[in-house]
């Protein structure tokens, strides 16, 4: 994990150093996620498409979410 310093000006405003845009290959008017845990905060890209994005979390809860699916709405009848 590298550490990088950037100031805030007067009116709140970073400049993302030239290593961080290009670990996350921004360019000028990407918009960016702020994710904040406590005091932690982490910055990312925003995904075109959070459904893409978030396709195959969890595959190891559940493996085949079809068959889940399907069994569920059988106790719904």
């Amino acid at each position: 994990m590298q550490s990088i310093v950037a100031r805030v000006s007067a009116e709140y405003r970073v400049v993302i150093p030239k290593l961080v845009r290009e670990a996350l290959h921004l360019q000028p008017q990407d918009n960016v996620l702020f994710l904040l845990d406590g005091d932690t905060v982490i910055l990312r890209p925003q995904p075109a498409s959070f459904t893409e994005t978030t396709q195959g979390l969890h595959k190891e809860i559940w493996p085949d979410p079809d068959t889940w699916l399907e069994q569920e709405r059988v106790t719904w009848e």
